[in-house]
Formats: C-alpha cells, sequence, structure tokens
C-alpha cells in the first residue's frame, strides 16, 4: 500500500514539475513573441484620398500612422477629418500608398515614415555588411563622425525606426538601422538569441562607415538591446536614445507579471528556460537569449535621453522615471499621452525637438 502510495505520490510530482516546466515554456513564449496582430476593419469610402476604419482606441489617435495590409502594401495616413460619425467609424487622409482595393482590414501601427521621406528608393536602400539599412544624415561631415545605430522592439517592422532616423537626419546625423529576423523587411519579429550580435555588427559598421562616435537609439525592446550592445563596444558608443524603453528584460517582465497576477517563481523560471539553450528552445528560440545581458540596465555616465508618454501601459512611464531621479546621466522627456511606442506620432514636434536639444542642435 506505501509502495502504491508512494507511486501515486511520485506520478503526480511529476506532472506537477511538467505542468511547471510547460507553464514557465508558455510564460517564456509570450516574453519574447511577437505577439498577436491585431487588426482593424476597413470600410468602404468613395474617395482614394481617405480611408475609413473602424473606431477604435488606436485608429482615433491624433496624430500620423501606418497602415499594413496582408498582400504587404502600406499606406500611410495622417490626422483624422471631421467630427465623430454615426456609425462607429473615423476618417483618416491617405498622404501616401493606395489602399489595396477590396481591402478589408489593415493592422495599425506606428511605422509612419516611408524610405523615400529620406531621400531613398525602398527598393534600393544601400546595406551595410550586416544587412542594416544606412541613411546619410543631411550634414555628415559637419557633425564630427556622429552615427545613429537604431533597433526596432518585438512584433515591430524594421521601418518603424525610420521615425527616429528622419530626427536625427534633420538633425545631421547619418544612421543605420539594425536588421533583426530573417530579413530586413520581416514585418514582425520575436527576440532571437542572436539579436544582440546584430547591435554590435551594425555598431561596427557604423565604424568602418568612418564613425568615430556612435549614439544607439532603441526602441521598447530595442532599447535593452542597444545598452546590452553598448556595453560590448564602450570605446565607441558615447550617447543613446530610448524611446518607451525596456530598460531592463527581468525588471520589465516582472513588473508586468505582478500586474497581470502571474506568480513571481513562474516568470524566474521563463527567464531561466530563455538562458538556457535546450529550453529555449521550447520557447521557439534558436540558442539562448541573453537574459543578464538584457536585464543589466541603463550605463552609469552614458548620456542617454529617454522618451516615453505617461499613456504607456506596456512598460508604464514610472519605471522610466525611477532610472532618471537614480541616474545622473540619464534624462527623460515625457510627451502628450500615449500608447507604447508612438510618442512621435502622437506628439512628432516634442520628440524631435527633444532629439535635437539632447544632440545639442538647434
Amino acid at each position: 500500500m506505501k509502495r502504491s502510495a508512494g507511486i501515486v505520490v511520485a506520478g503526480l510530482a511529476t506532472v506537477a514539475v511538467a505542468g511547471f516546466g510547460v507553464a514557465s515554456a508558455m510564460v517564456a513564449r509570450r516574453v519574447i513573441g511577437a505577439g498577436r496582430v491585431h487588426y482593424s476593419d476597413v470600410l468602404p469610402t468613395s474617395s482614394p484620398m481617405t480611408v475609413r476604419l473602424e473606431r477604435n482606441a488606436a485608429t482615433a489617435l491624433p496624430g500620423r500612422y501606418g497602415l499594413e495590409f496582408d498582400d504587404g502594401s502600406r499606406v500611410i495616413v495622417g490626422p483624422v477629418i471631421g467630427r465623430e460619425t454615426t456609425d462607429g467609424s473615423v476618417m483618416r487622409s491617405v498622404v501616401s500608398g493606395r489602399v489595396p482595393a477590396g481591402a478589408t482590414r489593415a493592422r495599425f501601427t506606428g511605422a509612419a515614415v516611408t524610405p523615400a521621406e529620406l531621400g531613398v528608393d525602398e527598393e534600393r536602400v544601400p546595406r551595410t555588411r550586416s544587412g542594416a539599412w544606412r541613411f546619410d544624415g543631411d550634414d555628415s561631415e559637419a557633425r564630427d563622425g556622429t552615427w545613429v545605430v537604431h533597433t526596432h522592439g518585438l512584433g515591430a517592422s524594421p521601418l518603424a525606426t525610420l521615425r527616429s532616423v528622419q530626427a536625427v537626419q534633420r538633425a545631421g546625423l547619418p544612421s543605420l538601422v539594425t536588421c533583426l529576423g530573417s530579413a530586413f523587411d520581416e514585418r514582425r519579429s520575436g527576440a532571437d538569441a542572436t539579436d544582440v550580435d546584430r547591435v554590435i555588427a551594425a555598431i561596427d559598421d557604423a565604424v568602418a562607415l568612418g564613425a568615430r562616435r556612435v549614439i544607439v537609439c532603441g526602441w521598447s525592446y530595442g532599447a535593452a538591446l542597444s545598452l546590452a550592445a553598448a556595453r560590448e563596444r564602450p570605446d565607441v558608443v558615447q550617447g543613446a536614445i530610448l524611446i518607451s524603453p525596456m530598460l531592463g528584460l527581468s525588471e520589465t517582465v516582472l513588473h508586468a507579471a505582478a500586474v497581470a497576477g502571474v506568480p513571481r517563481v513562474l516568470v524566474h523560471s521563463a527567464l531561466a528556460v530563455l538562458s538556457t539553450p535546450v529550453l529555449a528552445r521550447a520557447a521557439g528560440v534558436r540558442g539562448a537569449v541573453p537574459v543578464r545581458a538584457l536585464s543589466a540596465g541603463p550605463i552609469d555616465g552614458l548620456p542617454t535621453l529617454a522618451i516615453h508618454s505617461p499613456g504607456d501601459t506596456t512598460i508604464p512611464v514610472e519605471l522610466t522615471r525611477d532610472v532618471a531621479r537614480r541616474v545622473p546621466s540619464f534624462e527623460l522627456v515625457e510627451v502628450d499621452a500615449a500608447p507604447h511606442g508612438l510618442e512621435w506620432n502622437v506628439a512628432s514636434e516634442a520628440f524631435e525637438a527633444a532629439v535635437r536639444e539632447w544632440l545639442g542642435v538647434r
């Protein structure tokens, strides 16, 4: 009887451990995945110069945005036109591109600057050895060999970084945009074990192109990647611009878990899964994610500008405020209430003014 009970207890323990392991892998997959695509309905309209969308918290926002369609085409839309409609829709002007005939849905994104606006043909953007896109500044020679390396976040496209590329280009600086994922024009990507190495490779490319000083610019998860890469290249990285920043992977995930009521032990286990090559495969990662490097936080003494909004519910601004209070070299500029990663879209003038002032450009 005792032996049978022991077998039962051992079996239950095995099931419990296995269940915990599966749960850990699921949480790990959520931590580093690209996330679910959120679509908005596209409704019929009589003019090719306007687009009518279902009204929701995103489509009714002020500012300029991108629409991504399933056929791969993109449209840039401007501010809301007119008053609120009676059918629960919202009208926006079409700035560039054309809504595909018969389109019924689109992904509403913050990627609202095109390569053409930066003086580059999208089909022939110059690329470096690492696959990064290159955008020359308006007056790169006058800026004393300073380049900016931009990195996007999880679930975003490299095109999302063109908002910060435009801001620094107007300040005269050239840029490289890190290529994450299997292809540069991949619309969305989750985390990969090689992401930090890709940022480092882009920094090295900038040096090969003549950079004597590099500023890393990271959006969301790209902020953690940028800081980790900066630690590997301290001789050349002399500044950081971080937008809606994930300043530390562990801290951010633990905070989100606490809000969602997920046990801390499960989150710690998930982070351990990501740190172990064999286990990370269960979460869909080829190789281990450098959790410790991505959790190290801001770099003491590195001049850093953070642009963040009180409207960010994904990575609360309170986390960034806490760092700004503790780290003298860390400057926080808060802009109008905007969802995660949409600071430029809601307040582009304030965004670009903050960048210019921090760079010392008038």
